[in-house]
């Protein structure tokens, strides 16, 4: 049928075009309803975020401490060396592709947007009494929490996990379908639980939706509010027609596919990242940047642990649950995305490689951005006016506020505004990309149903601006990220048994194959030797 070539699901099987509408039918719903009525959904997302932080906030932090633990053990033991698409497979893309394409996907605007805000909000609203660190200065204990959340150990907790059994199980182990629900192999047949894997799938494709929605909601108010007071723009309609020609680039980044398109835009995103932080160096409060970065490195390298499992039960309060459980709930949100797609693009790597440049390189290039903006807006003269500002009118209003009593603070706002926008390309090229496949099972997704799926979060990120508060927008990946927390743990030890026996397979044909090829020698030395 027409319908079905126009859609991209001529090829689809009856249960993938269910799950194609049932998907689309609630998200677009969603979003119409945060159009016609904003204040009731900013409501219910608030709610049910502070419901799960409250209630949840210690299970996110202990299960990111437990997927550390694992992830290391994985990662440095035995099957480290397993390479992702088998042991013949060679990589598709150059070192500086490859991390390009994993860092702007993973990461996102968040690194400008809560760079600033999270460092001011926990100066003004530090934790309870007796602080975590004795003896650091808050301006230091804000930064090292920074340091935690978006540094390390957040990077290595909640991406490897879905990047290792995405690779080992899809690609090394060949189990064929190209789907989220493919991860449960080694832990639960199809066919024992009827609609389970259809229901995972739908699952993941919602939690996935719901988190690229966040993010673009992030990016899309932070873009409004550079727009509307660092240049006196009319900053909703301006923003709507930056979305519209960041939408018609999408679409040519969609008929290019994952080489010409994703690649080339992370790659400059890349570039304009690296202008933006040295023009902030040699703009910004230089001295104090580096002093205050250099000060709280330290106090998070030696506090690391006791940071990162900080709850605080005695106080009564909810201030870690609020800040460690909501940046934890975050990531766990994006994890089925970006791991799925980490995996994609790691093909011919290991599983050691594939650590270095999805937690180690990035480790080293967020810390470097972090200590660059969170020492800009802490230092003094900047910290009273960005915290004024963030009081009044939000978090991204902190931003703007910078960039206007920054020298030269223009100019940077444009490097910001198209760091921004080639956050949104590649976060919409490559979510396009992996909610397709896992919708249609197929590895290269075809260009019509991606397009679908790129006009239903490029509305979601349009209905964000009407949202009345930017903590609205949060909510949402923080209350589809608890459904899928227990199962980061389900598919970590499943890609486990599947690593285990494809290694026993491997020396099994290897011992197998040994005694052949040692009589083989033996033979052709003696027939040379008679020679």
């Amino acid at each position: 049928m027409k319908v079905w070539h126009v859609l991209g699901l001529e090829d689809a099987s009856p249960a993938e075009r269910v799950l194609f509408f049932v998907t689309m039918g609630a998200m677009f719903a969603l979003g119409t309803f945060g159009f016609l009525r904003p204040s009731a959904l900013s409501r219910l997302l608030t709610g049910a975020k502070n419901v799960v932080l409250q209630q949840f906030g210690w299970w996110f932090i202990l299960l990111g401490f437990v997927l550390l633990i694992l992830v290391f053990a994985l990662t440095f033991s035995r099957y480290g060396r397993l390479r992702i698409g088998g042991p013949d497979a060679e990589p598709e893309f150059g070192l500086f592709s490859w991390l390009s394409m994993v860092f702007t996907v993973g990461f996102g605007a968040s690194i400008l947007i809560w760079g600033v805000a999270e460092p001011i909000s926990i100066v003004q609203s530090p934790p309870p009494q007796p602080y975590p660190v004795q003896g650091a200065s808050v301006e230091s204990m804000a930064l090292a929490f920074m340091f935690v959340h978006e540094v390390f150990p957040g990077l290595a907790m909640w991406y490897l996990p879905v990047a290792m059994a995405f690779g080992i199980i899809v690609y090394t182990h060949g189990v064929g379908d190209y789907k989220i629900s493919s991860m449960l192999t080694g832990v639960v047949d199809e066919g024992r639980i009827p609609g389970l894997y259809w229901a995972v799938d739908l699952a993941a494709l919602v939690a996935t939706v719901g988190g690229i929605a966040t993010t673009l909601g992030f990016s899309a108010q932070t873009m409004a509010a550079i727009l509307g007071r660092v240049f006196d723009l009319q900053a909703t309609v301006l923003t709507y027609g930056v979305f519209a020609l960041i939408g018609v680039v999408f679409l040519a980044d969609v008929w290019l596919g994952l080489r010409d398109g994703i690649r080339n835009a992370a790659r400059m995103t890349m570039v304009f990242i690296g202008l933006s932080m040295a023009l902030l160096v040699v703009v910004g409060p230089t001295v104090f940047m580096f002093e205050l970065g250099l000060d709280a490195t330290g106090v998070w390298l030696s506090n690391l642990f006791r940071l990162m499992l900080y709850t605080d039960p005695t106080s009564g309060g909810n201030w870690a649950a609020n800040w460690t459980g909501f940046w934890w709930a975050w990531w766990a949100a994006w994890s089925i995305f970006v791991g799925s797609f980490v995996a994609r693009v790691s093909k011919g790597r290991t599983i050691r490689e594939m650590f270095l440049v999805l937690v180690a390189a990035p480790t080293l290039l967020t810390w470097v951005q972090h200590l660059l903006i969170g020492g800009w807006v802490l230092a003094p003269g900047y910290q009273g006016p960005v915290a004024q500002a963030m009081a009044a009118a939000g978090k991204p209003a902190a931003i703007a506020r910078a960039l206007q009593i920054t020298p030269l603070g223009t100019v940077l706002a444009v490097l910001f505004v198209c760091v921004i926008a080639g956050y949104i390309i590649t976060s919409l090229d490559s979510a396009v990309f992996m909610i397709s496949a896992i919708t249609l099972g197929d590895e290269d997704p075809n260009p019509r149903n991606r397009a679908w799926w790129g006009g239903l979060l490029a509305f979601f990120g349009m209905m964000s601006l009407e949202l009345e508060k930017f903590s609205s927008i949060q909510s949402l990946s923080v209350t589809m990220a608890l459904p899928f927390s227990l199962f980061l743990l389900v598919i970590l030890y499943g890609s486990y048994v599947v690593a285990r026996d494809h290694l026993s397979e491997t020396d099994m044909s290897d011992a197998e194959t040994q005694p052949l090829l040692t009589r083989t020698s033996d033979s052709d030395s003696g027939t040379a030797g008679d020679d």
